[in-house]
C-alpha cells in the first residue's frame, strides 16, 4: 500500500525526474525554434566569420530538419562553398555535384559546374604524377564551356583550360627532358615527339625541337638531328638553342 511516508521517501527522486524532464523539453523546444531562414543566415555569419565547423553544423541542422524547405537550395550551395574555401575540395566536389543533381535547371546551376572543375584543378599536385585531377577538371571546364558560352565563368573557364593543357604539356616535355638527360634517346625522342604533336604552340616547343635534334644526334641519325637543328635556327635565329644547333650543323659537316 502507498503511503505518504513512502512518498516522502521518493519525493526528492521524483523532483528530480520531473526537473530534468522539464529542462530537457525546454532545450529541445529551444533548438527546435530556429526556423530555416535563421539557420542559414546563421550558417552565412559564421561562414564569413571563418567559423566553419560549427557554420556546417547550421546549414547540415537545416538540411536535415526542413529538407523541403525553399532555403535549402541556397543551403546547398553555401556547404559545398563552405568545403571549398576551407580547402576540402574532394568534399566541395561532392556538394556542387549534389546541387547540380538536385537543381540542374537552377539560374546558378553553371555557378556549381564550374566550382566542381575548380575543386578538381585544386586537387592537382604539380609534383606528382598523377594527372587524374588535371583530366578531370579539363574536362570539367571544357564541357562548361560548351554548355554555359554566356555564363559570367566562362572566361575564367577558358584560362584554366589554358592552364591544364600547359600543365598536361609540361608533364610530358619533363619527362622527355628526363629521358633525354638518362640517355634513354628513344624514349627521349617519343615523348618530345608527342609533345609537338598534341601541343604546337607550347613555350617549350623549341626546347623540345633542340634536344630532339641532340637525341637523333646522339643516336648518330643525323639526317633526322640535322632537319631539328635547322628548324630551331628557322624559328628562333637569335636563340641559344639555334647558337648551339649551328654549332651541331657544323660537327656533322
Amino acid at each position: 500500500m502507498f503511503t505518504l511516508s513512502s512518498f516522502s521517501k521518493f519525493a526528492p527522486f521524483c523532483i528530480l525526474v520531473f526537473t530534468l524532464g522539464l529542462f530537457s523539453a525546454c532545450y529541445t523546444t529551444k533548438e527546435k525554434t530556429y526556423s530555416p531562414g535563421q539557420l542559414l543566415q546563421q550558417g552565412k555569419s559564421l561562414a564569413k566569420k571563418k567559423e566553419t565547423v560549427e557554420a556546417k553544423a547550421k546549414i547540415q541542422l537545416l538540411l536535415e530538419d526542413y529538407p523541403d524547405s525553399k532555403e535549402r537550395t541556397a543551403a546547398t550551395m553555401l556547404l559545398a562553398d563552405i568545403h571549398f574555401s576551407g580547402e576540402e575540395y574532394e568534399e566541395a566536389k561532392f556538394h556542387y555535384q549534389k546541387f547540380i543533381e538536385l537543381y540542374p535547371a537552377h539560374q546558378f546551376v553553371d555557378r556549381a559546374h564550374f566550382y566542381k572543375a575548380m575543386s578538381s584543378f585544386k586537387l592537382t599536385d604539380l609534383a606528382s604524377r598523377d594527372l587524374t585531377p588535371v583530366n578531370l577538371s579539363l574536362e570539367g571546364f571544357e564541357r562548361f564551356t560548351k554548355d554555359f558560352p554566356k555564363s559570367s565563368y566562362t572566361k575564367k573557364a577558358k584560362e584554366k583550360i589554358s592552364q591544364c593543357l600547359d600543365i598536361l604539356a609540361q608533364n610530358i616535355f619533363e619527362i622527355g627532358k628526363f629521358y633525354y638527360r638518362t640517355g634513354s634517346y628513344q624514349a627521349a625522342i617519343l615523348r618530345l615527339k608527342r609533345l609537338k604533336v598534341e601541343y604546337p604552340n607550347h613555350s617549350y616547343i623549341l626546347e623540345a625541337e633542340f634536344l630532339l635534334g641532340e637525341s637523333y644526334y646522339h643516336e648518330q641519325n643525323f639526317p633526322e638531328a640535322s632537319t631539328y637543328f635547322k628548324s630551331v635556327i628557322k624559328n628562333s635565329p637569335r636563340s641559344e638553342f639555334a647558337k648551339e644547333a649551328r654549332l651541331r650543323l657544323r660537327a656533322m659537316r
